[in-house]
């Protein structure tokens, strides 16, 4: 299987060299929506069309009832005729709350592009130091990502601190990419791969980005431009990361280009099988 760094070499060069230092820009592949349930979906929408016509209709009468307030010359007559709307009104705004509530606890939504989702939240979460350094972002995002089977606040952190310690490393007005796709993982023969993860189906999530490293000898540049760095060698924040993505079944790989002074991490996610759905809360 190629990897990221040759697949996408090109393409990130291109994106690296041919923008504007001085302002981050940010690229994106637009990605189409999932499709829904039809019957299930048209049902619910019909249902939350006809309580929201009938919940404006019931503002009107609040607001006019309202207004009418005092217009009455019998006040006995005026008090019970507020006491009497305001409670019918107060019945049906509970029983328009239960069946929204029982909607909601009965209608069935198909969890979708959490990673892209994760991804775009913690660019935002450290958009301040991005910003600081002047640093441009791109990502190149696959249509149609299955679900992970990483519980999503795993997932965050794992993306987090992976920007976080590329942040730590990246020079000014420098660049960094975000590339996702799905990959096929197939058993290796001969020499055990320092990089692998199960067979199945895998969500990659790779960062790419300009680096200069301390550990850059003139050795590594003459025998190999690009340096895959094992388990050991890595460093303590790395090392978190590792572990946290192998409790899931994952892997990571960290790989160096010392002559372009860039860097790739690679994380790998087991792919759910099957899609996962949620209901949501109740208010």
């Amino acid at each position: 299987m190629n990897s990221i760094f040759n697949v996408e070499n090109d393409l990130i060069d291109s994106l690296f060299l041919n923008n504007d230092q001085n302002e981050p820009v940010s690229t994106e592949v637009k990605r189409a929506a999932p499709p829904a349930e039809p019957d299930e979906s048209l049902r619910s929408s019909l249902l939350n069309e006809l309580i929201q016509r009938i919940e404006r209709s019931m503002e009107s009468m609040k607001h006019f009832t309202k207004m009418s307030r005092g217009k009455f010359s019998d006040k006995t007559f005026d008090d019970h005729f507020h006491q009497v709307i305001y409670g019918e009104i107060e019945k049906e705004d509970l029983l328009l709350s239960s069946v929204q509530n029982y909607l909601k606890v009965n209608t069935k939504q198909i969890k979708t592009d959490t990673v892209h989702t994760l991804i775009e939240s913690v660019i935002k979460r450290n958009k301040t130091y991005l910003e600081k350094k002047k640093i441009r972002v791109f990502k190149k995002f696959e249509e149609n990502l299955p679900e992970t089977a990483i519980p999503d606040e795993h997932l965050k952190y794992i993306l987090d601190s992976t920007l976080k310690y590329a942040l730590g490393w990246m020079p000014l007005n420098g660049g960094l990419a975000f590339i996702t796709r799905l990959t096929i993982n197939r058993k290796e023969t001969g020499e055990a791969p320092s990089f692998s993860i199960g067979e199945g189906k895998s969500v990659e999530a790779s960062v790419f980005f300009d680096c200069y490293r301390k550990k850059s000898e003139p050795s590594m540049i003459q025998t190999s431009p690009m340096t895959t760095h094992k388990q050991e060698t890595l460093e303590f924040e790395l090392k978190l990361i590792d572990d946290m993505i192998k409790k899931h079944r994952g892997a990571m790989e960290f790989k160096v280009d010392y002559s372009k002074g860039k860097t790739l991490i690679t994380l790998r996610f087991p792919a759910e099988r099957r899609k996962i759905v949620y209901y949501s809360a109740v208010n």
